[in-house]
């Protein structure tokens, strides 16, 4: 008896307790040495197994207060639930451990064993029945477990750190980078999508009433835009015409600034002295093929390129070769930077002779984006009326009195460009004439410039304009074919649907060139009212809309009737809705109990997320296994998986003993093959089958929970804690109805005691005869029959 101010002495420390003080010395929360006054573990001097349980179970219900005037928390209750999971099994040995269902059931000598035992009974009910003397050693027992539970506690952050990183990357490594923060997110969204979508598709429910309803919108949506498509056709050709004007609008205008740079460079070379003699140093070509070109002052045709091609290279090694080129290059340059037509204009070109002379810039680099370089080089020599492909186009600029535009053609140098050409006339009798189809004429040559038509096309608006106005477009120049003499349409601009407008358009003729511009122009939907584009889309996507918002509707009650049909029967569920109470009595009935062996020294090797884990994994197994046999999983409680066969769907007591052994024995099977995550060791398990009557409920409100009561209960789980490892214990009665077992027949064994006797004790039955069964094969045994092998398992020491 303790008196009042004095420690009493601590009473003998035995190996499970000091193993338990060693555990938390290495933790860093306890001294290992038992005397300790402030950390040691004073257990019950009964001595009992239920009084170190009840010591155990009371401590680590011991309140944890984050701040005295606020009373427990809600994270120290959670701490509580969670981490004592963990590491409160320790406390004891592992034979001494209750992780069953049956020890939530109050033990034997505490709780009497009636119809009324409940599977969801509070492990931390006891009768009032202890001596005072047990009761103050208890009490300092919990107050001694009290400091070490709440050592073990403040430690929390240390214990789920390190599971949580196995879970994802920290908070510190996700900040900074917002890829982390979207693949997390697209990932979340992507397996909701697919999770959505296939409960959609699956269930008839769900898919026919949203087509039904998006049919029906759509319908109802068309034929009111259909009853409004009644505009006048002539106003959206005004329309079109009127755009098209204004990019007729566009192109004359900037071939008007095309010809400022044209007639400029054109009266420098009339005006500047230097530039009169340079058509004379080309010269007339020389065929080498027809005529000795030996003494010609002319510059030679060049080498492998005799019939579109001048040498001048000779010209401007000498002197006045290179002063004209600067000087050309001086006046150019300042023609280009002040035409206003900025980079649309590519190239100017002086060719004396029809020969490509000067050209400025030689490599332009500047007016393109990407990095690309238009080169000249190619143009440079260029003999523009002995080119076939040229020869038309030279041929009527010499004579012409103006401007000659054509294009936008293919150039040597490789881009598509608008070619604007003038012819400068001198006196004849200085020797400045060209010989075009057998005429003289007195020309010096003509001045060139490049366009660039991508540039101009883009400077136009004509795709945006177009775009904007929901429209489309197809503009084209006629060829005269050199060799045929026939026209020939090209297109040289288009909208990216110009199909659309092939029998309903518009036309315009551009005055844009020598070639004959055309602009067809339509609208996307033809000539009918332009809101026909956009409300069809409309009608149709917000069908859609509407019929997805209702998929969502239903596939959210779909799910959410999935998820209370896994945590209780239906018949439950529709007793609930109309506010009945569910109590519902099974005569005959089979209940299934397993229990990891080890699972205490296995909890205490791994960390709290990968027995979780582990846990997870190994029971979705069972959940495949017990829809395979037709059971109904009840709960899992710890390590401790717990189904019933026979309730809530209703079968014989021989139907019943048979899905429930032949699920057994399926789970023992399986149960060879599993390995943990974090070492890849086995896991053995043990299992017990009772069978009998059971009464199934529902409890509780704010957290309902389907339940099953009576004494069949805790036979099933007295059954898994005296079987043995790899094994599968039977109780009398299952046994019975295995013999009548519809489909299948089983082998069992007869179980023996320690002394070879018939049958063991049980806790709360006495002696009873069990069986373990082996195996089972079908009767038909004009099918394949199948075999459930069960290894041989140890006894759980």
């Amino acid at each position: 008896m303790v008196t009042s101010g004095a420690i009493p002495p601590p009473p003998p420390v035995d190996d499970d307790e000091r193993g338990f003080l060693e555990f938390l010395s290495t933790a860093g929360i306890a001294d290992a040495t038992p005397s300790s006054p402030t950390n040691e573990v004073i257990p019950p001097t009964g001595g009992s197994d239920e009084a170190a349980l009840a010591a155990a179970a009371a401590a680590a219900n011991a309140p944890h207060y984050d701040d005295v005037s606020n009373g427990p928390s809600a994270s120290s209750a959670q701490r509580r639930v969670s981490f004592s999971n963990h590491v409160g099994a320790l406390a004891v040995a592992p034979d001494k451990r209750r992780n069953s269902l049956a020890d939530s059931v109050a033990s034997e000598d505490k709780i009497p064993e009636d119809d009324n035992t409940s599977i969801g009974a509070s492990t931390a009910s006891r009768r009032p029945s202890e001596s005072s003397a047990s009761s103050s050693k208890r009490r300092g027992s919990e107050m001694s477990m009290h400091g070490v539970w709440s050592k073990l506690l403040t430690r929390k952050s240390e214990v789920w750190d390190d599971d949580i990183s196995d879970m994802a990357d920290s908070d510190d490594d996700m900040a900074p980078s917002c890829w982390h923060a979207f693949t997390h997110t697209a990932n979340q969204t992507s397996r909701w999508f697919h999770a959505t979508m296939k409960t959609a598709f699956s269930s008839k429910q769900v898919a026919a009433p949203c087509l039904l309803l998006f049919i029906v919108l759509a319908a109802v949506g068309c034929l009111i835009v259909w009853g409004f498509d009644t505009a006048a056709a002539n106003s959206r050709k005004n329309e079109a015409i009127a755009i098209a004007e204004q990019t007729d609008l566009f192109f004359v205008r900037t071939l008007e600034k095309a010809f400022v740079p044209l007639f400029t460079i054109a009266q420098f070379v009339l005006e500047v002295e230097l530039f009169h003699e340079f058509d004379l140093a080309v010269g007339d070509r020389c065929d080498p093929n027809t005529t000795d070109c030996g003494d010609s002052a002319s510059a030679p045709v060049m080498t492998g390129m005799e019939q579109t091609h001048r040498n001048l290279t000779g010209l401007f090694q000498t002197e006045y070769g290179n002063l004209t080129l600067s000087k050309f290059d001086s006046i150019a340059k300042g023609i280009k930077e002040n035409s206003g037509l900025g980079k649309s204009l590519v190239a100017i070109q002086l060719a004396p002779k029809a020969v490509v002379s000067l050209i400025y810039p030689m490599v332009n680099c500047e007016d393109f984006d990407d990095g690309y370089c238009m080169n000249n080089t190619g143009a440079w020599g260029h003999d523009l009326l002995n080119d076939p492909n040229r020869t038309a186009i030279a041929s009527k600029t010499v004579p012409a009195d103006g401007v000659v535009t054509a294009g936008p053609l293919k150039l040597i140098q490789g881009e598509d460009t608008f070619i604007a050409r003038l012819p400068i006339n001198m006196n004849k009798e200085d020797g400045h004439s060209m010989v075009v189809d057998g005429v003289e004429y007195p020309c010096w040559g003509f001045a060139v410039v490049l366009l660039n038509w991508e540039t101009l096309k883009k400077d136009s608006n004509i795709y945006e304009d177009f775009q904007t106005a929901k429209m489309q477009f197809m503009l084209t120049r006629t060829d005269i074919d050199g060799d045929t003499g026939e026209e020939k349409v090209v297109i040289i601009a288009q909208s990216d649907r110009p199909e659309l407008i092939e029998d309903d358009n518009v036309t315009l003729a551009l005055h844009t060139g020598d070639n004959g511009w055309v602009i067809s122009v339509g609208y996307d939907d033809g000539f009918s009212p332009n809101y026909k584009a956009w409300a069809y889309p409309i009608v149709f996507v917000s069908a859609f809309l509407f019929a997805l918002l209702m998929m969502l509707v239903l596939v959210s009650k779909k799910e959410h009737e999935r998820l209370l049909r896994n945590l209780m029967p239906a018949r439950a569920i529709n007793k609930l809705r109309k506010g009945e109470t569910v109590v519902e009595r099974y005569s005959q009935v089979t209940i299934f109990f397993s229990d990891i062996v080890g699972y205490t020294n296995m909890s205490s090797q791994m960390t709290p997320f990968d027995v979780m884990q582990m846990l997870s994994d190994l029971y979705a197994q069972f959940d495949i296994l017990a829809k395979k046999h037709g059971v109904y999983k009840i709960e899992t409680i710890g390590d401790a998986y717990i189904a019933i066969a026979g309730a809530p769907k209703k079968c014989t007591g021989p139907e019943a003993a048979e899905k429930m052994t032949l699920f057994a024995l399926d789970v023992l099977q399986m149960i060879n093959d599993f390995r943990k995550r974090d070492d890849g060791a086995g896991v053995s398990i043990r299992v017990g089958l009772a069978s009998g009557p059971v009464v199934a409920g529902v409890i509780g409100a704010s957290l309902p929970k389907y339940t099953l009561f009576g004494d069949t209960v805790n036979f099933a789980a007295r059954m898994e804690q005296s079987s043995k490892k790899g094994q599968l214990q039977v109780c009398p009665l299952t046994q019975r109805m295995l013999v009548d077992a519809p489909t299948h027949d089983f082998n069992y064994e007869d179980r023996l005691d320690d002394n070879g006797e018939l049958g063991i004790e049980i806790k709360g039955k006495g002696r009873q005869h069990t069986y373990w069964v082996t195996g089972a094969s079908k009767l038909d045994t004009k099918r394949a029959r199948k075999t459930y092998l069960v290894v041989e398992g140890e006894d759980n020491a």
